[in-house]
């Protein structure tokens, strides 16, 4: 039966009552919520909501970090037939602005000072903003806020307490649950309108061929605000299956909670697997010559032999220890994962099961599945969901998942999604005879150089990234005679070898200016390039000191490239790259 998602969460809540449903730090120590308690704060909160003129079709934005009050005003709005706006903590106060007039939205959660301070900077230009819900301030009664009622979630729920009114929204599967706007690597974000069915169908199809179970417990650290960790990190496990979720105090605490939690699933991004590889052959390599030795003698024993179980207990028991030791699988998705990289973590005991989907499609369209992984592929398409390449090898998709369309916006609703119903990706790719999806890179950013010759800067990126001593790169070069790239350092690596190099300075600032050490990278370069095409080599480079940033909006809450961002940000340097 299809069912709305406060209905399903209702289901699952009191079939696992007194089973633990989220976990958060405090003070020191990990508490968790029962099924119970979560159902209770959900239906007070959801009251209190309703007392202050909440109804259904109104748009209750969070603007907060991964926390249990996330949920809990997420499951509160959707129960009274509202609609929730996720926020990205990282977007700049103009985007926010944007989101939040965008969607008319008419009540805001906010989780601390740092996030309301960028609300009061955009306060007076927000007409349809009526209440701002707090969950910690410093001093609430210094804020304010103008025309616009500020209470704490505290009051809320006590006025939910004091209600004597009944839930009595009547909600459809069909009915819009959130607008929640895409990361916007090209242009201002749109926002998406995905309803109860989109989300509970795409949950239900991913943990059919990816099982999970009241058993399982994950450690959510992906923002709650993309649809990811919303779809693959809260309604598939929690609302679907009963699984517990803890909550990491902050992605730089990631290791040190992944100890404490002991999770069985992580869902995460490339960029997270890619550090965890970096620090892992960091204390390979810091370590003694017999442990480097033994680490590489354990990495060549073939799967399933009796030396590759003695490596498993003398070298890999150890390494996943040290990230929690219980992991059944781990989830990747966002961007695209290299395929070594997978191979890697697969011969040290973790499973990476790499996905593929957008925000318009809930967002899961195909995975791998557990016990039938192809390396750089993402998976067979889900259950129920049609995957057909077009002519010009863009990656069209059908299927009950597929969002109802963008908000305020019919034409571009009709742009992406024809008369069949086909949703048109802007992603290219293939299909292997056994039916895995392989994806190239995306059709708007595809490099065509001056010579006509075309150019994947997503897939260059990759094997740059791969290199020890390069975190982070963008390739550029659209009609242009040849390819330049970005490079930030590792600056870990790098620090290693400046006393190798005679460099004596250890500033990134004046680091990126250093011949010696633009000279290494130089080589690093030749070596690369000798894995491209001709045209495909780049001929220049620049470093720069700094990763680039969510906050100064060059990069998406998932880490993506907003090209166009960093291309006007830094056309000085383009320009001379190409003199």
């Amino acid at each position: 039966m299809i069912q709305t998602i406060p209905a399903k969460f209702k289901e699952t809540a009191e079939k696992f009552a007194k089973r633990p449903a989220l976990k958060f730090k405090y003070h020191g120590a990990y508490i968790s919520i029962s099924f119970t308690e979560l159902q209770n704060r959900v239906e007070t909160m959801a009251k209190g909501l309703q007392e202050l003129g909440i109804q259904k079709g109104d748009k209750v934005a969070i603007l907060s970090e991964n926390r249990t009050e996330w949920v809990r005003t997420d499951l509160a709005a959707l129960s009274l037939g509202a609609i929730s706006v996720p926020i990205h903590t990282t977007l700049s106060p103009n985007i926010i602005k944007h989101i939040l007039n965008n969607s008319s939205t008419r009540l805001l959660l906010v989780s601390n000072q740092e996030q309301f301070n960028k609300i009061k900077l955009i306060i007076n230009d927000l007409p349809d903003l009526q209440i701002i819900i707090y969950i910690n301030l410093d001093h609430p009664e210094e804020n304010n806020t103008g025309d616009k009622k500020l209470m704490s979630l505290e009051e809320v729920m006590e006025l939910g307490k004091g209600s004597k009114k009944e839930i009595s929204a009547e909600v459809s599967p069909d009915d819009v649950a959130s607008i929640v706007y895409t990361s916007g690597t090209t242009a201002v974000p749109k926002g998406v309108m995905l309803t109860h069915h989109n989300f509970l169908f795409d949950a239900e199809a991913a943990v059919t061929v990816v099982p999970v179970d009241e058993h399982d417990v994950l450690l959510s650290f992906l923002p709650l605000s993309h649809v990811l960790e919303r779809t693959a990190g809260y309604y598939a496990p929690l609302v679907c299956r009963g699984c517990c979720i803890a909550y990491a105090e902050s992605p730089k605490t990631l290791l040190q909670n992944l100890k404490e939690v002991k999770p069985t699933i992580l869902v995460s991004i490339p960029r997270i697997f890619e550090k965890i590889h970096t620090g892992i052959w960091d204390k390979v390599k810091d370590g003694s010559k017999l442990k480097h030795y033994l680490f590489i003698w354990a990495l060549k024993q073939e799967s399933g032999t009796f030396k590759q179980q003695i490596a498993n207990r003398l070298v890999f028991h150890k390494i996943r220890a040290k990230l929690g030791g219980r992991f059944r699988l781990t989830i990747s998705g966002g961007a695209t994962l290299n395929h070594k990289l997978a191979r890697f973590f697969d011969r040290i005991g973790i499973k990476i099961i790499e996905g593929y989907g957008l925000t318009e499609t809930a967002p899961v369209v195909a995975v791998n599945r557990p016990d039938n992984i192809k390396f750089g592929t993402v998976g067979q398409q889900l259950p129920g969901v049609e995957i057909k390449i077009a002519s010009d090898k863009e990656i069209l998709v059908k299927g009950p998942n597929v969002m109802k369309g963008y908000y305020k916006s019919e034409e571009l609703t009709q742009e992406v999604i024809d008369s069949e119903g086909w949703f048109h990706t802007g992603d290219l790719g293939h299909l292997t005879e056994d039916g895995f999806l392989v994806i190239v890179g995306r059709k708007k950013e595809m490099i065509s150089l001056s010579n006509g010759k075309i150019v994947w800067p997503e897939q260059m990126e990759i094997i740059l990234n791969n290199d020890k001593f390069i975190i982070e790169s963008m390739v550029y070069g659209n009609n242009r005679s040849y390819v330049v790239a970005f490079l930030i350092p590792d600056w870990q690596e790098v620090n290693r070898n400046l006393e190798s190099l005679g460099i004596s300075s250890r500033e990134p600032d004046q680091l990126v200016k250093e011949p010696k050490l633009i000279e290494l990278f130089q080589q690093r370069i030749e070596e690369i390039n000798k894995q491209f095409a001709d045209w495909e080599k780049i001929r220049k480079f620049i470093l720069l000191p700094k990763e680039f940033s969510p906050q100064k909006d060059e990069v998406t809450p998932t880490l993506k490239l907003r090209r166009s961002v960093i291309e006007r940000r830094f056309q000085k340097e383009i320009e001379k790259m190409y003199r």
